[in-house]
């Protein structure tokens, strides 16, 4: 590619514009220069002329010179006031300074007095004034607070600068075997110039051993619900001397049934005086009883063992105590009591029914059930006992109970696993009697697995015999509490008034009743009643209330509304309705059975009274 003639390469431009002889020099231009410094250099190697020349500079202090200064100073400073503060402190005393340590056994035997020596050294530069040591444990675990804590104080008077103090004391405690208990040493002391009271404490750990008297438990630790167990509870003297008397006090679950107590407890209740003992003689008390729960519940029997307390229904000091738990467990002999009547199977009962009571037993467990018997205990005021129709088993009137086993029943000799039975009872309930009278069904079973009735189940259902309540009314004009007036036979548009009579009684005792009905737009409210503090009317919604209550049992009680009636042209030769119909609502006060009954509206139809015409129907004039 050619270059024209008339157009220069850009080399040729610098290189031209570089070695241009003509153009003039220019002086250079310096950046970023803040300070210009002129130096005298000299313009000859001369020996009169130095090369460098020396440099006055202004004799103001440095900013670091300063900083140094000033930290030179604050040591000064520091150091001075550190010294002040120690010359200073001689009499301040510190419970740091203060040593002081306990020396005891760490096993000790429960009941025995053991020695205990405190020592503290006072490393104070002043003295300790009215110094004090006090002694602070729990000698047991009793009942009354104040009788199982010691306070034992000792007066040390003044603790001079460096003394050494020495300070003997003797515990003694009770507990059970194992146990922990904590001992505490408090000093109090004044300095001088001053009132405040200072203290130091320190604590130690001692572990108890065997203690002068045992309480021991034994027993079942499995029983089914309702089975009985016999617990022994043995006290025993541990030491080499006699004991003193003491008092065992045993803390029963409160679902546990006791059926039998040897020795009998004393009159303060679940206590045991308990005699004094000779060295490794022994007291026992047994309890039998059965307890009620639930599958897998665990309940705990605790006693305890201590001296006899300040009032007669404690204990005093601990020395000993025990727990003992009992699992529930399911009784492999299962019971189920199912009742009907002639009305049908139902759960309920009216007076006069025939219950029928079904007995259903079965052997829920994969082991043979042998000698399995069954009694059946009937209680309550409802049963006709002397009609009582067990269809097999033995029925002994006298004590109300009812037998089955191996001898009146073929597989109660030995029940198979798995399997069941069952059998009824035919018992009549009395057509009338007390307040809501009951059956009660008692059923207790027994069997042997492994060991002699050592399978046993019960179970108990109660009936409340349900009653009926009456309510009746009837229409009133001459027999009335208070006077009624309007013609009769009454005639339309013109007002007659009358007396609604209410009659209200019960088998059983009610509460919460009430008696209440409407009355129709062409019926007014009179506000005249035979008890103006139960019976009121709600004027919204036209609606009158007879507020009972509560109405005892074969009771009857009566109660009259006043109304004002307007028959209207329609009614001409009706015997219109004065109310709507009327509702009886209440609860039975024991069974709490709800009761509704209701009875047909009241009508001018007047019942009871001599009429020489016929006082109902309405007739025009």
């Amino acid at each position: 590619m050619e270059i024209p003639e008339n157009e220069s390469s850009a080399l040729d431009t610098i290189e031209h514009e570089l070695y241009d002889p003509k153009k003039k020099m220019e002086d250079p231009t310096l950046h970023s220069v803040r300070e210009v410094r002129n130096l005298d250099l000299p313009t000859s190697w001369g020996e009169t002329t130095p090369i460098i020349k020396e440099v006055h500079e202004d004799g103001a202090l440095s900013f670091g010179a300063k900083f140094l200064i000033i930290s030179l100073i604050l040591l000064i400073l520091s150091l001075g006031f550190a010294a002040w503060r120690i010359l200073s402190s001689r009499n301040v005393v510190s419970s740091g300074n203060i040593d002081m340590s306990m020396e005891v056994l760490p096993y000790i035997e429960g009941g025995q007095a053991t020695p205990l020596t405190v020592t503290l050294q006072n490393r104070n530069g002043s003295a300790l004034q009215n110094a004090t040591l006090t002694l602070i444990y729990e000698q047991g675990t009793g009942s009354q607070d104040q009788q199982q804590k010691i306070n034992e104080k000792h007066d040390l008077g003044t603790v001079g600068v460096n003394e050494y103090k020495k300070q003997d004391f003797q515990i003694t405690v009770y507990g059970s075997e194992s146990e922990s208990r904590d001992i505490q040493m408090k000093l109090e002391y004044k300095v001088a110039g001053s009132n405040a009271l200072f203290n130091k404490v320190v604590t130690t750990s001692v572990i108890l051993k065997t203690p002068p008297l045992s309480v021991h438990i034994d027993g079942p630790s499995t029983l089914s619900i309702g089975q009985e167990g016999t617990f022994t509870f043995t006290v025993k003297n541990n030491t080499a001397t006699t004991s003193l008397p003491s008092t065992l006090q045993l803390m029963l679950p409160t679902n546990f049934t006791v059926t039998d107590v040897s020795p009998k407890a004393s009159t303060r209740g679940q206590l045991w005086d308990i005699p004094a003992l000779k060295q490794g003689d022994t007291q026992t008390v047994t309890v039998t009883g059965s307890i009620s729960g639930s599958t897998g519940e665990t309940n705990t029997i605790k006693a305890l063992i201590g001296s006899k307390g300040g009032i007669i229904t404690s204990i005093g000091v601990v020395y000993a105590t025990q727990t003992f738990d009992i699992q529930l467990r399911s009784s492999p002999l299962s019971i189920a009591i199912g009742m009907d009547t002639e009305r049908g199977s139902s759960e309920t009962l009216r007076y006069g029914d025939k219950s029928r009571i079904t007995i259903t037993y079965a052997n829920s467990s994969d082991s043979t059930l042998r000698n399995v018997s069954f009694l059946m205990n009937i209680g309550g005021d409802a049963p006709l006992l002397k009609d009582v129709d067990p269809d097999i088993g033995y029925y002994d009137s006298r004590a109300q109970t009812i037998s089955w086993d191996k001898s009146s029943v073929d597989n109660l000799d030995a029940l198979p696993p798995h399997a069941q039975g069952s059998f009824t009872v035919t018992i009549p309930i009395v057509n009338k009697g007390t307040n809501s009278p009951s059956l009660n069904i008692t059923m207790n079973g027994r069997a042997t697995m492994k060991d002699k009735d050592d399978v046993t189940s019960k179970i108990s259902k109660v009936w409340i015999v349900q009653g009926s309540a009456t309510l009746s009314a009837q229409t009133a004009y001459k027999n009335s509490p208070f006077q009624n007036s309007g013609p009769i036979p009454p005639q339309p548009n013109i007002d007659t008034t009358y007396t609604a009579h209410i009659i209200v009684s019960a088998q059983n005792a009610l509460v919460n009743s009430k008696v209440s009905f409407i009355l129709p737009a062409y019926v007014t409210w009179r506000n005249t009643t035979s008890n103006n503090s139960s019976i009121s009317y709600d004027s919204d919604k036209r609606t009158v209330t007879w507020n009972i209550g509560r109405l005892e049992a074969g009771k009857t009680i009566t109660a009259d509304v006043g109304v004002s009636v307007r028959p209207s042209q329609s009614h001409v030769g009706q015997t219109p309705a004065i109310t709507s119909g009327l509702v009886l609502d209440a609860d039975e006060e024991i069974s709490k059975a709800h009761i509704r009954t209701t009875v047909s509206p009241l009508t001018t139809n007047i019942f009871g009274e001599s009429w020489t015409v016929d006082p109902s129907r309405v007739v025009d004039r």
